[in-house]
């Protein structure tokens, strides 16, 4: 904790929520992230009486802008229901993705998903389209722009009630003088305050959270009555500054002599 001023009979600490300010800021870059990866896709096709127009019109709309690749239905070689296995949340399932193949290149339609059904019935209306010049025009449309508004909707609730109402300043105030201790916690929307007697103050302790990524510490003043406060509601992975915190508060409660 930051000392913002120290004396025979006052100590006043300060803590920042570095951690808390970096992970809001972290969620809404993240949450912003799958915006820019979905779009609209559209495929439009069209037999012409002259079969060298017949063509497809595959469009990509996105955030990023409009990307349109024209087809003509004579390079398109093949309809491919192409499958990939991903994994999630510790399970394996398959996803799959209509492409048409060309002599040069595959181009995607729309991006993997778990619908098998609707990307194999997608697939079939395209095979029979190209097999039959007396079919009518074929319009095939893929939408996943509202999973990366609903991604960006949650990444920004999150993050900003991070930022907002999670990450709160801490001032410890240990007066002798006055016989109190006050520890305060403040964001940029709430503020809260808890007094103490000064003698009832009997210890600071530093608490351990164990896990496999380590261990992580939080300091905590001790009551006389039992109670114990910590000073903040989350734990850091500074031990050694919690520890040196921590020698200092003790140092202020039995020290009789000015700094």
């Amino acid at each position: 904790m930051e000392i913002l001023e120290r004396s025979t009979h006052r100590l006043i600490l300060r803590s920042r929520p570095w951690d808390l300010w970096l992970t809001g800021i972290l969620v809404l870059i993240v949450g912003s992230v799958p915006i820019w990866l979905t779009a609209k896709y559209e495929l439009v096709c069209r037999h012409d009486p002259r079969p060298q127009d017949s063509r497809c019109r595959l469009a990509r709309i996105g955030v990023s802008g409009v990307k349109v690749t024209h087809i003509p239905l004579t390079a398109i070689q093949n309809v491919h229901l192409a499958q990939e296995w991903r994994s999630s949340r510790g399970r394996r399932h398959r996803v799959y993705q209509v492409q048409l193949q060309t002599s040069g290149r595959t181009l995607p339609f729309g991006d993997f998903d778990r619908d098998e059904a609707q990307q194999r019935r997608m697939a079939t209306q395209l095979s029979n389209f190209l097999q039959n010049p007396q079919q009518p025009p074929l319009t095939l449309v893929r939408d996943n722009r509202w999973l990366g508004w609903l991604a960006l909707a949650g990444g920004w609730m999150g993050g900003l009630f991070v930022l907002l109402v999670g990450a709160k300043v801490a001032v410890l105030i240990l007066d002798k003088e006055a016989g109190v201790i006050s520890l305060q916690h403040s964001s940029l929307l709430t503020s809260t305050q808890q007094t103490f007697y000064w003698r009832d103050f009997a210890d600071v302790s530093v608490q351990l959270s164990r896990s496999r990524r380590g261990t992580t510490a939080r300091l905590a003043l001790e009551l006389r009555d039992g109670r114990v406060v910590p000073l903040r509601s989350y734990y850091t992975s500074d031990l050694k500054s919690s520890t040196a915190t921590q020698g200092l508060i003790r140092a202020f409660r039995d020290n009789t002599h000015s700094y």
